[in-house]
């Protein structure tokens, strides 16, 4: 079940949806997705071509990360509940710790189409030690990946992402999923990988919509917020938007040195902000991401 917490009015009681995180404003709700809300292999294909106001891709695009890509299932590999980004040759997948992934789960690597790919193992969960679920600071974990080699990866065109140690400021970044396509969340998901760019928006921006969200048990308090591990992308209501199940997926800006194109992970997919049952993926609401750099060394270590 995704998580998600709503309200109608400031003074409403809590609708308590999911254990692990609950917060509520007047109208926002704090939206994101783990292993209880999976996309079975065999649910309606009621879709539209985007994320939400995203574009599809293919294997052949330029800028997509199709050759990064990484899509978590259920042991039985037809259960897709969260993505995230392949970051080592020999195996390592980052994602979010709040997609709650476990030993046996299966990895899809690469491929555009969400059933396509090498097909893996996860071996080993790390969880950031610092993980806390009421505002998802440190959302990150690193899964160790069996049943593939290197040499498959090379093979596949699998080509792990460079990861940001140095937070740079920048302007924006692109995102990618195969979440719900429509506002509300009603549809199944993309067989087919999307794609859309944000630009990052100042912490005072956002935090007038994060700082509304009450978090129980932190009486008076807004949601948790750390600037220096998080960051906040946000446009226009014709801008693009994370949704259910676009959640561990990769946050990455694509750079050039001598016409050959590298790709940066700036951050992981971590929460967004909605406005309530019939608008839980709006645009231009905050789009929260845990930046890689701040947990590199923690990262590394885990590899």
């Amino acid at each position: 079940m995704a998580r998600l917490t709503r309200s109608t009015t400031l003074i409403a009681s809590l609708l308590l949806v999911a254990a692990s995180f609950t917060a509520v404003a007047a109208a926002n709700t704090v939206e994101s997705s783990d292993r209880d809300s999976p996309l079975d292999a065999k649910a309606p294909r009621s879709r539209k071509g985007r994320i939400v106001g995203g574009r599809k891709v293919d294997d052949y695009d330029e800028d997509t990360g199709v050759h990064f890509i990484a899509k978590l299932f259920l042991p039985d590999a037809n259960g897709f509940y969260c993505s995230g980004s392949v970051i080592s040759k020999s195996g390592h997948v980052l994602t979010r710790a709040g997609c709650e992934p476990r030993v046996g789960d299966v990895v899809r690597l690469g491929g555009a189409r969400l059933y396509d790919g090498v097909q893996a193992w996860v071996s080993k969960v790390s969880i950031h030690h610092q993980y806390d679920p009421a505002g998802d600071v440190a959302d990150v974990a690193v899964l160790k990946i069996q049943g593939v080699n290197e040499r498959e990866l090379r093979r596949a065109g699998i080509v792990p992402v460079f990861l940001n140690r140095v937070w740079d400021n920048p302007h924006g970044m692109y995102f990618t999923g195969y979440g719900a396509t429509d506002a509300a969340a009603q549809s199944a998901g993309s067989l087919t990988l999307k794609r859309a760019y944000l630009p990052v928006a100042p912490w005072w921006n956002c935090r007038r919509i994060t700082d509304t969200i009450l978090v129980p048990g932190l009486p008076g308090r807004g949601l948790p917020i750390s600037p220096a591990a998080q960051v906040c992308l946000r446009g226009g209501r014709g801008a693009g938007a994370l949704c259910e199940r676009d959640a561990g997926g990769p946050m990455y800006r694509v750079d050039s040195n001598n016409g050959v194109k590298f790709y940066t992970l700036y951050a992981v997919s971590s929460y967004w902000v909605g406005l309530g049952p019939g608008n839980r993926c709006p645009r231009a609401m905050p789009n929260v991401g845990s930046k890689v750099a701040f947990y590199y060394n923690w990262i590394m270590n885990q590899m």
